[in-house]
């Protein structure tokens, strides 16, 4: 029933309609405190971001994250944005207006290791468009499959050189961020923020851990509302949600 309604929506909304009603609608929910069992990560900044927290939310998408990381960081905080879709920048520029601060940066750009125009596809899955799963395309994706956009990439280390504090960094790209992370290893090494990864596959968090360990990171999962210190093996295995690196 609720695929029919959403591809009902789709149809009938067109897409920045349909995302615009949805998104809005999920942060009412959420931001009422229900979906905790759901979205453990969402609820669980609450006891990352402190008043003041300067964080980068890459793929920030329609403003899920950002919108919270911006009110539990208060007006003496920052939020920079990362989002390339030009459909969803437009959606996440009417969430950050209802529902967060006037503290985020929004910079309308993905993050690799060239400056560059790049193609990027969001699944179309029976009827329903998955904006959470839009990702840089390559020779291997079918575009027939796929609603596709045009977006800028910049490299990130440069996009952030002149950064004078960073406490918190938010990825979710889909895979990406294997490509992403390390022209942002300087801008870590600075900082040594906490950072929050999905990663998909074990491969992915393998290439990661590599990356930041010689930093002193260690990866942590979320359990039971706290996180969890793991072992490299099990940071390598690790299926349970989201993926947490601290020093």
């Amino acid at each position: 029933m609720e695929k029919a309604i959403r591809s009902i929506l789709l149809k009938t909304l067109g897409l920045e309609g349909y995302l615009a009603i949805v998104s809005d609608a999920y942060l009412r929910i959420t931001n009422a405190g229900f979906l905790k069992a759901k979205y453990p990560e969402l609820f669980f900044l609450k006891q990352l971001i402190k008043p003041g927290f300067v964080s980068i939310d890459i793929g920030a998408n329609v403003g899920y994250y950002s919108t919270n990381i911006s009110k539990l960081s208060g007006s003496t905080g920052k939020v920079y944005a990362i989002e390339p879709v030009p459909l969803f920048a437009n959606v996440f520029k009417r969430n950050s207006h209802k529902f967060a601060l006037n503290n985020i940066t929004l910079y309308q750009t993905a993050l690799g290791a060239e400056n560059k125009k790049i193609e990027m596809g969001t699944p179309v899955i029976d009827g329903v468009f998955r904006h959470g799963l839009t990702h840089v395309l390559d020779s291997k994706d079918d575009n027939s499959a796929l609603a596709t956009f045009e977006a800028e990439m910049k490299i990130p280390d440069e996009l952030f050189a002149n950064m004078e504090k960073l406490d918190f960094i938010k990825c979710d790209v889909e895979g990406y961020e294997v490509h992403l992370f390390p022209h942002l290893i300087n801008t870590i090494s600075k900082f040594k923020p906490l950072i929050q990864i999905e990663i998909s596959n074990a491969e992915n968090r393998k290439q990661i851990l590599d990356l930041l360990k010689p930093l002193g990171y260690k990866g942590f999962g979320l359990k039971n509302g706290s996180l969890s210190v793991l072992s490299d093996q099990d940071t390598v295995n690790y299926t349970l949600g989201d993926l947490y690196f601290k020093i």
